[in-house]
């Protein structure tokens, strides 16, 4: 298909929404057409030249295989950095990749430094304070790499946890979190090559790498061994809270390449085919995981509130985020009452979480309304994932699917089966308006 005919597709391809009749236009816009075209014909005969059209600036960091890493001519490679041309492509813009370090990631896209970024991105609550993610294209975890010859040696995760032992990990993204949190007594050692990890484990100059699966995949079989995985992450592309713009743009395009199967084929090329998925499934999976986020802020909710002294319930506010969910349903086509409900059903979990959760530390100039307005942008995508799913939210076969996205997708402690069910049966309530 060529560029022209790409990005056609996009603008009609949007999954769950039928595209408008065209019909034939009156004559005097094709006058008016014929005359714009002249003028466009006469101002390149004269030299004059048409304003240039923005690059599309993504943030990548090359040297995390297989999403983002330069290949043996030193050029750009890997699965994002695949997406991001045809996107760009897509889009009718030129694609400029800029250097990213993942300690500066927020940082980059808060200051406008790039528009997205497309570099194996973990979704995280504490980055979604400050910036926003798309829907997710891929499912993934933390593991632990060890030397083939040492599994005996640390056949337990327990094992590893020991001042002994010496971990490295990538310096500065999510996987060092994950290390501090979940090997506190192990010696971490940050490492701000990641592209180095495999020679430091293989030469004996650390015990053991925490890595992410698809990464760890990529590295010599024979020599190395996997623990895991120990998290259940998702990789999303990360761009500026306000940018809701180009997040609907995104979003659309990340569902129209689910729809034509093109994702799927870069998942089978880049990263297996245990990374294959259906479109129905990735449309369920996109709803929860967006379902999840929102209620993965409500601990920072929980602990802005107890900072300044205020309650959990608010009745206030829980009735403007129902006017203002009423409104966006009418707008995604789907019935405001139950999205009302649903939204409901959210709010219930949602002061539960608040009301159990362990402080969290908190920035010192972090407001409740600087909260909300992270929340709010995820309630936009929850409500989008919502219409995108309705093509497939009332047949059997999805309700089972949706049943166990979100028994594995909740990952916020301390919520209820019963009210999992309950989120359950409101999302399958939902409605096309009528």
């Amino acid at each position: 298909m060529t560029a022209a005919g790409r990005r056609a597709s996009l603008r009609a391809s949007r999954v769950g929404h039928r595209p408008a009749r065209v019909s034939a236009p009156p004559r005097c816009w094709r006058s008016v057409a014929a005359l714009v075209a002249a003028i466009l014909l006469l101002r390149g005969a004269i030299g004059i030249a048409a304003t240039p059209v923005p690059a599309l600036r993504v943030g990548t960091t090359g040297d995390y295989p297989p999403f983002s890493f330069r290949d043996g001519q030193g050029e750009l490679s890997g699965f994002d950095i695949t997406v991001a041309r045809r996107l760009a492509e897509d889009l009718g813009r030129p694609v400029e990749f800029v250097a990213l370090r993942w300690p500066e990631l927020v940082m980059q896209v808060e200051g406008g430094t790039v528009a997205l970024v497309m570099s194996g991105v973990t979704v995280r609550p504490d980055r979604a304070l400050r910036i926003a993610f798309t829907r997710p294209y891929i499912l993934s975890g933390a593991v632990v790499v060890l030397r083939a010859a040492e599994r005996r040696k640390y056949a337990r995760l327990q094992d590893l946890d020991r001042p002994t032992v010496r971990l490295a990990v990538n310096a500065g993204g999510h996987l060092e979190q994950v290390a501090r949190q979940r090997f506190v007594r192990a010696r971490l050692i940050p490492v701000s090559d990641n592209r180095s990890l495999p020679d430091l484990l293989r030469q004996g100059e650390v015990d053991a790498v925490l890595s992410e699966q698809y990464e760890a995949s990529a590295w010599p079989a024979n020599d190395f061994v996997t623990l895991g995985p120990l998290t259940r992450d998702r990789k999303a592309y990360a761009l500026a809270l306000g940018a809701r713009g180009l997040a609907r743009q995104v979003n659309d395009w990340l569902a129209a390449r689910e729809a034509d199967g093109w994702l799927n084929q870069q998942r089978r090329r880049w990263l297996g085919a245990r990374a294959v998925m259906g479109v129905s499934q990735s449309a369920c999976e996109a709803m929860v995981a967006a379902i999840d986020l929102r209620l993965q802020l409500m601990p920072f909710v929980a602990a802005v509130k107890r900072r300044d002294g205020l309650p959990i319930d608010d009745p206030a506010q829980e009735a403007r985020v129902l006017d203002q969910v009423r409104a966006a349903a009418a707008a995604e086509r789907l019935n405001p009452d139950d999205v009302a409900e649903l939204f409901r059903a959210q709010m219930d979990v949602a002061k539960a979480v608040q009301r159990t959760a362990p402080l969290e530390p908190l920035p010192s100039t972090l407001s409740l309304a600087q909260v909300r307005e992270a929340v709010a942008v995820v309630s936009d995508r929850v409500l989008a994932e919502l219409s995108r799913f309705q093509p497939w939210a009332h047949t059997p076969a999805q309700r089972a699917q949706l049943d166990g996205a979100l028994r594995r997708g909740l990952t916020v402690q301390r919520v209820p089966a019963s009210m999992r069910d309950r989120l359950g049966r409101a999302v399958l309530r939902v409605r096309p308006a009528r």
